[in-house]
């Protein structure tokens, strides 16, 4: 791997940054849900790295869709799931496993940020365990009806399409599992938004599923396939929520630096103390750490290489450091940490998610141990590969 950015990787990092901070800090006070600037990130190209031209997309890669995912999230983290639903696991799931009617149908409006995506895995019994969803999808000969309860679904409230797993038949257990295409503005759809700690620009929402009717052309995959679609998703989603991690933790570390230089006790600034170097260098080095780790999976990812393995170890650290990097941003600032006035308490709040998220943190080491343990391989062949996708027409 080559650690040197491209030209034009290193102007859509600059780009993303500078959006952050010109249009997304100035309102970084508004806990809500943003739709103007959705659609402004999908006319900038944001979401569409890892995506061909005639999808709306700029053809850059998965390493990109990281940095632009990193800059925004050292911004407003809360806003990075929108990389998750408008990329990774919404319009590139159904490019990679829907026809090529449903591909023109749904992904570029969502790559352009013009429709809001979500993805509906989670449910009151079903989280890190997805082959035990319970929601039913029945085939009604022209169409599927789906019944059944999700949470946790971000952009549930605002979602115009969404992917959504249910199960043929539980007894199947993961081969039962199917995926499809929905659109939400229909009888039977209800969603309700869930309070929750941080993320506040980020809706969650419990959605509730009563006859909702699915174009049969709108199964991702076959019959049955579910669960595959779902460890293709997850993969690719880790990228954007890892990233997000770094970038949250890189905003901690930022915040803690000029702290630290500003704040005087004993006659000297604080930076002139042990601890509190310390603390900057574990901060550093984690978030080094994670970077690379992070951009190593992308990279794999634009090889076309498996990188199940690759991603859950960088997820997995990104999330530990941006936690570690929450906690002592707090123990720099001290008591003005815990202040309103000050970014490290939301960079708190937000941080804890990135240990739940895509897959928590005891499913990554599971799947790294496992691997190593000559278990459960965490590399198999793949079916697709990115380059598979770079030159279709819409």
């Amino acid at each position: 791997m080559n650690f040197n950015l491209t030209k034009d990787q290193l102007a859509i990092q600059t780009e993303a940054r500078k959006y952050a901070v010109g249009k997304i800090l100035p309102r970084i006070n508004e806990m809500e849900f943003k739709r103007d600037l959705v659609e402004e990130m999908g006319e900038l190209g944001f979401f569409g790295c890892a995506f061909p031209e005639e999808f709306g997309g700029t053809d850059l890669g998965f390493l990109a869709h990281s940095l632009v995912c990193e800059q925004i999230s050292r911004v407003d983290s809360g806003l990075r799931s929108l990389f998750n639903l408008q990329a990774m696991t919404v319009p590139y799931t159904i490019l990679e496993w829907g026809s090529p009617e449903t591909r023109k149908k749904y992904i570029e409006a969502l790559v352009l940020g013009k429709h809001i995506g979500c993805t509906c895995f989670s449910e009151p019994g079903a989280g890190s365990d997805i082959a035990g969803i319970q929601t039913q999808i029945e085939d009604k000969g022209d169409h599927f009806l789906l019944n059944g309860q999700k949470t946790w679904i971000s952009n549930g409230t605002v979602a115009d399409t969404a992917i959504v797993y249910a199960t043929l038949d539980q007894d199947l257990s993961h081969r039962g599992l199917c995926a499809v295409v929905v659109e939400t503005d229909q009888p039977g759809w209800e969603a309700r938004e869930t309070p929750k700690l941080g993320d506040k620009s980020s809706p969650i929402a419990e959605i509730f599923l009563k006859d909702v009717v699915v174009p049969k052309e709108n199964l991702l995959g076959e019959l049955g396939n579910g669960f595959q679609v779902a460890m293709t998703a997850l993969d690719r989603g880790r990228i954007s929520v890892g990233s997000g991690a770094v970038g949250l933790a890189q905003a901690c570390l930022d915040a803690s630096v000029a702290y630290a230089n500003e704040r005087t006790q004993f006659g000297k600034p604080i930076a002139a103390f042990q601890m509190v170097k310390s603390n900057i260098a574990e901060m550093i080095s984690m978030i080094e750490s994670a970077r690379l780790l992070l951009r190593r999976a992308a990279w794999m990812n634009d090889q076309d290489l498996p990188f199940t393995r690759e991603i859950a170890i960088a997820k997995y650290v990104a999330g530990e450091a941006a936690v570690m990097a929450a906690g002592k941003a707090m123990e720099i600032h001290g008591g003005m940490g815990y202040s309103l006035e000050m970014p490290v308490e939301r960079y708190f709040r937000d941080s804890k998610l990135y240990q739940v998220g895509e897959g928590t943190a005891n499913i990554m080491k599971l799947i790294i141990a496992d691997d190593a343990l000559n278990i459960k391989r965490a590399n198999r062949k793949r079916l697709h590969v990115p380059s598979q996708f770079r030159s279709l027409v819409a």
